[in-house]
């Protein structure tokens, strides 16, 4: 059998391509992409052939397996309809996989991708051999975003294109609901949340759920084992007295009213704090020992993206944060705050999505002005067409009649020049694209000027 990805340099593509290529063998899978990036690169190292264009010039080949960025006029997708060769989405293949092993599936507005790679490093440090599907990079996992075991499989599983709603696991955890990839549910927040609720009760064992967040805990899932967790009465795993204490924040853990032990976590912020204790409820009702849920949280990097300090010297730090919803730069914000108290935060934000900046225009403006400086970034399309009227500028204007200082910029050259000036302060880059990169090339630039 021969499994041709279209787009196979995308996140959730690229861990499916290894699946199948450790299953059945390098040679039998195979795939295109329109840019190489670190992800086909790496593809391509391990054998894998990758075509860096789509047109229709397909290889012999079984099965193809797309995105729902794979729109019906791409010229793969037309010549695999003409030779009549089976059509898989991304989520299909990804269930199929979940349903014939014991699973856990996590998902969530915000914070999926971190708890994954939490729960994947609690499990691997237990012996548990796991398998792992994760939508961002880790340095626990033999390949980045996969981890090819013999165990339980692991999955952070999708909700912003509708297949969740099919996806049976074992075990899962939802970590919040907000509205958030509403293009896809036809712009309607309750279709949204039909999905996750469906996918909850298909959950076949135990559901674990943020007690705290005002959709989820209103959810009626009696027939079913949930828990919950949370700072509310009603949780079943609690937080208690969350503190920062030399870098590290440190909080209690307590099921009902009896007392587990303390976390110590290398990361700020209360976000990252609830992705832990929903990683450690979900561990121990699995039979995993507190002392190495404690011991992996002590040692636990973060993941690709999500608070990664790439420079700090002399009252000067660059971090970049995958945060691209209002919920989430806002959290990150206050992260920043929390482990930075005293430095003015300039936030560099780039906007993601067209049809995100539309729907979410004055949340963004209300949680930026958590900072003490915004620069905005052009918008990153994601593949999406413009929306008239959809303007990035309209949020610098909107936090500058605000007495929030804001200055939008459209070249990497010039903001990279602007903040190589910046002195005594912490420069959160946000979004989703590439802003990434401004934020890797002006720290090299720092580093290359301490040198000389």
């Amino acid at each position: 059998m021969k499994y041709y990805f279209s787009g196979i340099g995308g996140i959730g593509m690229s861990s499916l391509a290894l699946y199948l290529a450790y299953k059945h063998g390098i040679t039998s899978v195979l795939g295109s992409n329109n840019e190489m990036n670190e992800r086909v690169e790496y593809l391509i190292k391990k054998g894998i052939k990758v075509k860096l264009n789509q047109d229709s010039n397909l290889p012999d080949i079984d099965f193809l397996i797309k995105t729902t960025a794979i729109k019906d006029t791409n010229p793969e997708l037309i010549e695999a309809k003409n030779r009549k060769i089976a059509i898989i989405s991304r989520m299909q293949l990804l269930n199929s996989i979940l349903q014939e092993h014991t699973s856990i599936g996590i998902t969530g507005t915000d914070g999926k991708t971190t708890t994954t790679a939490m729960v994947s490093q609690i499990f691997k440090n237990a012996g548990k051999d796991p398998t792992v599907f994760l939508g961002g990079i880790h340095d626990s996992l033999e390949d980045g975003n996969f981890r090819f075991g013999n165990g339980i499989v692991i999955a952070e599983v999708d909700e912003s294109d509708g297949f969740i709603e099919k996806t049976e696991t074992n075990f899962s955890i939802i970590n919040n609901l907000r509205p958030d990839h509403l293009e896809h549910y036809n712009n309607e927040f309750e279709k949204l949340e039909s999905s996750l609720y469906k996918f909850a009760k298909n959950t076949k064992e135990l559901v674990i759920l943020n007690g705290d967040d005002v959709h989820l805990n209103k959810w009626h899932l009696n027939e079913k084992k949930v828990l919950y967790f949370g700072q509310s009465e009603k949780a079943d795993y609690i937080i208690k007295n969350r503190h920062q204490y030399n870098g590290y924040q440190v909080f209690e853990i307590y099921h009902k009213n009896t007392y587990i032990g303390d976390i110590t976590l290398n990361l700020p912020g209360l976000h990252y704090a609830y992705d832990a204790l929903a990683s450690t409820a979900l561990s121990l009702e699995l039979g995993i020992e507190f002392s190495t849920i404690k011991e992996t949280f002590h040692r636990y990097n973060s993941v690709g993206r999500r608070f990664n300090i790439l420079y700090d010297k002399d009252n000067l730090s660059i971090i970049d944060d995958y945060a691209h919803t209002p919920d989430e730069i806002l959290e990150t914000i206050k992260a920043t705050k929390e482990y930075f108290p005293k430095r003015k935060i300039i936030t560099i934000f780039q906007p993601h999505r067209y049809t995100r900046l539309y729907f979410h225009i004055n949340d963004f403006i209300d949680v930026l002005k958590y900072s003490d400086e915004v620069l905005v970034y052009r918008i990153y399309s994601a593949f999406e067409e413009p929306i008239n009227g959809v303007d990035e500028k309209k949020v610098v204007e909107a936090l500058n009649s605000q007495a929030t200082f804001s200055k939008y910029y459209n070249s990497e050259d010039e903001i990279i020049s602007d903040l190589l000036q910046e002195k005594n302060a912490v420069l959160l880059f946000v979004g989703a694209g590439d802003i990434t990169d401004i934020a890797k090339k002006l720290s090299k630039n720092k580093k290359n000027l301490d040198i000389s």
